[in-house]
């Protein structure tokens, strides 16, 4: 079953979703990016076809925050199974990628101030031992799923590197017992360097329509992954989803996403393409506000779900 959408009612939804929200008030930036981008919004759409178009403050660079989970999960899936990540990463049961095991003895000390499963994730990256070689793996992954490199915020690296130093993070991991699979210290750093990466909601779109084109950039037209692994990453999305709204998200929208703390929400419509937004202005779940009402809005009014029977063509 398929189901046709005017290319022009798309960007007509997307113009009404920023019209309907830009002017929205409420809410607070991250104390990490404070200074940056305060009242700025915009949108960007990638479709598989190559298609884009941008409404707003498109090129305004913020934060990736824990979008930078994204290529950091497709290049694990390069190196292994689904299932054997599943059970490296501690999210399933002991001895089962499908959870029918014992639970795993994760430590009952939280690591505060540090998203734990976030460097031991890092931790997981190939090849163990050598921060650059994992840095310019992921770099390069970076580019090709963008079609352009992310810019390193140097004072936002050194912030948050100094502030896992005061709260003696490194040491945490080895005193809670929690399980990393490379040395502390360096799957922190290499963290909190993808972490302070920035981008524009041009760049994410790019990157969230690569996954939705099954690895093959839009743009660049080259292959950045095997593109078996779309399905999983589309899928961990939807598991995770944005910051502490996963289950609700998906339940009103049926479309994989992720946000960070810099203000960006990037959503994954497989084999249509992607949508991206930006705002600095966080709610108290941390999520971007008006960037998750807007594509939110978008999503909803086409009835774009990544779970729907139909496949949607744009003409």
């Amino acid at each position: 079953m398929d189901r046709k959408i005017k290319l022009s009612d798309l960007k007509s939804a997307v113009q009404e979703a920023y019209d309907n929200h830009k002017n929205d008030m409420g809410g607070t930036p991250s104390p990490k990016v404070a200074d940056m981008n305060q009242g700025m919004f915009g949108i960007s759409v990638r479709l598989t076809d190559g298609t884009k178009f941008d409404v707003g403050h498109s090129q305004a660079q913020f934060a990736m925050g824990a979008i930078s989970r994204l290529p950091i999960a497709i290049q694990l899936l390069t190196q292994m199974q689904p299932a054997d990540l599943v059970k490296k990463m501690g999210l399933g049961h002991k001895g089962c990628g499908c959870g029918c095991g014992p639970k795993p003895d994760e430590p009952k000390q939280k690591i505060k101030g540090m998203h734990a499963k976030g460097v031991r994730a890092a931790s997981l990256v190939e090849p163990v031992g050598d921060f650059d070689g994992k840095m310019d793996i992921l770099s390069n992954l970076m580019i090709g799923l963008m079609g352009s490199s992310p810019v390193l915020d140097d004072k936002l690296y050194e912030a948050t590197q100094q502030k896992a130093a005061e709260k003696n993070i490194v040491n945490s991991f080895a005193e809670t017992g929690y399980e990393l699979y490379d040395e502390a210290g360096l799957s922190v750093n290499l963290y909190n360097r993808l972490r302070s990466m920035l981008v524009t909601t041009e760049q994410l779109a790019e990157m969230g329509a690569t996954i939705a084109a099954d690895g093959v950039n839009p743009a660049t037209q080259a292959v950045v992954f095997d593109g078996e692994l779309s399905a999983t990453v589309c899928a961990m999305m939807a598991a995770k989803g944005p910051k502490h709204m996963g289950k609700p998200w998906l339940i009103m929208t049926g479309v994989p996403a992720m946000s960070g703390f810099g203000g960006g929400f990037v959503a994954v419509v497989p084999g249509l393409g992607s949508i991206a937004a930006f705002s600095p202005e966080l709610n108290e779940a941390g999520v971007p506000m008006k960037a998750a009402r807007a594509i939110k809005d978008i999503v909803t009014s086409l009835q774009l779900s990544a779970f729907s029977s139909a496949r949607v063509d744009i003409e």
